[in-house]
C-alpha cells in the first residue's frame, strides 16, 4: 500500500495527497512486489536493488545508488508481537533528489506514530525528516528497552519464587535482547557514516542531533548488556535454588528410607525358621513393635538434630 504525503514549511499541518509531486513523502507499509515495481518506475531504481527491503532479516546499512541514498535500519517490534521469531522490523528509507521514501515489509509502529502525530517537519526538507523519523525509532528502541528492564527487575525481587515458566521467559527476553543489539550495533556505525556528511546534508542543528542520537544508540546497547548480564545472573541463580532444592528432597528420602527400614529389618529378622528371643512369649509381637518404634524414634531425633529432616 502506497501513501503520499506533503508538507512545506510554510504548510501547519502534514497532509496526505492523491498525486505524487516534488518534495513529497512516499510510504509503503506491507510492501510487496508490486510495490517495489512502482517506487522502481518513481525513482529510477532497479527492481534487483529494491529487493532486499522485502528481506525480514536485513542488517542496517548504507547505500548510495546513481545519487540516491538507500538506508536500512531496523526498529522494535511492540509488546503483542513479540512471539515471532524476530524482534525488530525492517524499515527502508530512500532518499532522492525529488522524494523521501519510507518502505517496510509491515505496519512500521514508529511510522505509524509520526503519522498520527502530523509531525512539524517539512517532506521538503528530507534531512530533518529522516532525523525525525531516526529519532523516533531511537526513543522506541529506548522505550522497548526499559520494559523489558522492568521486566527482568521484578523477576529479580521474586527470584526464590521463580518457576520454570518464567525461566522460559527470561530466555525469550534474552533472544529481545541479542536482536535488539544485533540491530543496534550497525545502526550506530550507519548513523556515523552519515555525519560524516558523505551521503546526506545535515544542517548544523541537525549535526548535533545526530550525535545525540549516536550517544542514545550507545547506551541502548549498554542497557541491553547490563539486562543480559542480569539474566544470565538470576538463571545461575535459579540453578543453585533448584540444585539446594533438590538435595534437601533426596535428604529428606534418603533419611526415610533409613527410618523406614529399620521396622524391616526387625521384622525380617523374627520372620526367620529359627529361635529367637521372646520367641515363646505371648507377647512377642507387642516387644517386638515397641523395639521397631523405639529405634526408629531414636535415628529420627538424630536426624532431625543433625537437621537431615
Amino acid at each position: 500500500m502506497i501513501d503520499f504525503y506533503y508538507k512545506t514549511a510554510k504548510i501547519k499541518k502534514l497532509s496526505r495527497i492523491k498525486k505524487i509531486r516534488d518534495g513529497v513523502w512516499i510510504d509503503v507499509k506491507k510492501a510487496n512486489e508490486d510495490d517495489l515495481k512502482k517506487i522502481s518506475e518513481i525513482t529510477g531504481l532497479s527492481y534487483l536493488d529494491l529487493q532486499d527491503v522485502l528481506d525480514p532479516h536485513e542488517l542496517p546499512r548504507l547505500e548510495r545508488i546513481d545519487g540516491n541514498v538507500i538506508l536500512f535500519v531496523r526498529s522494535p517490534k511492540t509488546t503483542t508481537e513479540v512471539v515471532a521469531f524476530t524482534h525488530t522490523n525492517l524499515l527502508t528509507i530512500i532518499i532522492t533528489s525529488q522524494y523521501f521514501i519510507t518502505i517496510s515489509p509491515t505496519e512500521n509502529k514508529v511510522l505509524k506514530d509520526i503519522l498520527k502525530e502530523r509531525i512539524d517537519v517539512a517532506t521538503t526538507q528530507r534531512g530533518k525528516l529522516l532525523v525525525y523519523l531516526l529519532l523516533g525509532i531511537s526513543h522506541e528502541f529506548t522505550k522497548r528497552i526499559k520494559e523489558v528492564r522492568h521486566q527482568v527487575s521484578s523477576k529479580e525481587r521474586n527470584i526464590d519464587k521463580i518457576n520454570n515458566k518464567e525461566i522460559l521467559e527470561l530466555i525469550r527476553i534474552e533472544e529481545v535482547l541479542n536482536q535488539h543489539i544485533s540491530a543496534l550495533i550497525p545502526m550506530k556505525s550507519v548513523f556515523e557514516n552519515i555525519t560524516g556528511g558523505k551521503y546526506i546534508y545535515l544542517y548544523r542543528e541537525d549535526e548535533g542531533l545526530f550525535e545525540d542520537l549516536i550517544i542514545s544508540i550507545r547506551q541502548s546497547v549498554d542497557l541491553c548488556q547490563v539486562n543480559i548480564k542480569s539474566i544470565k545472573a538470576l538463571r545461575d541463580s535459579y540453578q543453585i535454588i533448584f540444585t539446594n532444592r533438590l538435595n534437601k528432597v533426596i535428604q529428606f528420602l534418603t533419611a526415610f528410607t533409613i527410618i523406614m527400614t529399620i521396622p524391616t529389618i526387625v521384622a525380617s529378622l523374627y520372620g526367620m525358621n529359627v529361635r529367637l528371643p521372646l520367641g515363646e512369649s505371648p507377647f512377642a509381637f507387642g516387644y517386638v513393635l515397641l523395639i521397631s518404634i523405639a529405634l526408629s524414634g531414636l535415628f529420627l531425633f538424630t536426624f532431625y538434630k543433625k537437621k537431615w529432616l
